[in-house]
């Protein structure tokens, strides 16, 4: 495999879960993609001679790009579910032997404020069972990800992270899924993390 740079959305496959908050992920790879002139597609699990890859067993829809300087990326969104996130990450870092610096992972997060950014080069979970399973399955959690506050459950975190959002929290997330895609776009054109935890950290207006 030739890409040199994995992003992966985490969320859950299926209608019944698409514009849910666990699923800021995807959107984000979604503005990417779009922006990019990219499309998803489900992944193929055999190469054009019939050899059979990553053994048969990732599931991800996937669309592949190369930034002006010859670097060849891949967004990925696992369909997997949330919890098994890892069965898609660590596969396309091995296919390709990268480092796991290779990799950014967008995400959601409850403990943050609807809007906010949070940029960081490594870090435990959280709590956050894509992450942890991610971490698993790489043996580290020592890469890139961009949390995106989803806002404080008011019920149980169960029932907040897999509920849509309102009207008007949609007003509110609307200009950070476009610096979210404006700072993910930037790693992939090879801009440090540094860099971007300067730039994107916070809402637009404390930036």
């Amino acid at each position: 495999m030739d890409w040199q740079r994995v992003l992966i959305g985490i969320g859950n496959p299926g209608a019944e879960y698409v514009g849910t908050r666990h699923n800021v992920g995807f959107t984000v790879l979604d503005v990417v993609a779009e922006r990019l002139g990219l499309a998803f597609s489900r992944l193929e699990r055999k190469s054009p001679s019939g050899e059979r890859l990553f053994g048969g067993k990732v599931k991800a829809q996937i669309a592949r790009g190369r930034c002006p300087d010859g670097t060849e990326f891949l967004l990925a969104k696992p369909q997997t579910y949330v919890n098994l996130s890892g069965d898609v990450a660590g596969p396309h870092l091995r296919a390709a032997d990268l480092p796991p610096d290779s990799l950014f992972v967008v995400l959601d997060d409850l403990n943050l404020p609807l809007g906010r950014i949070r940029v960081r080069p490594s870090g435990s979970s959280g709590g956050h069972n894509g992450l942890r399973s991610i971490a698993t399955a790489l043996a580290t959690d020592e890469y890139p990800r961009l949390r995106l506050g989803i806002g404080d459950a008011s019920s149980t975190a169960v029932e907040h992270v897999l509920a849509p959002f309102s009207d008007e929290e949609r007003e509110v997330l609307a200009p950070s899924l476009d610096r979210a895609a404006d700072a993910v776009t930037a790693w992939l054109a090879g801009e440090d993390i540094a860099s971007l935890m300067c730039r994107f950290n916070g809402t637009e207006t404390e930036s």
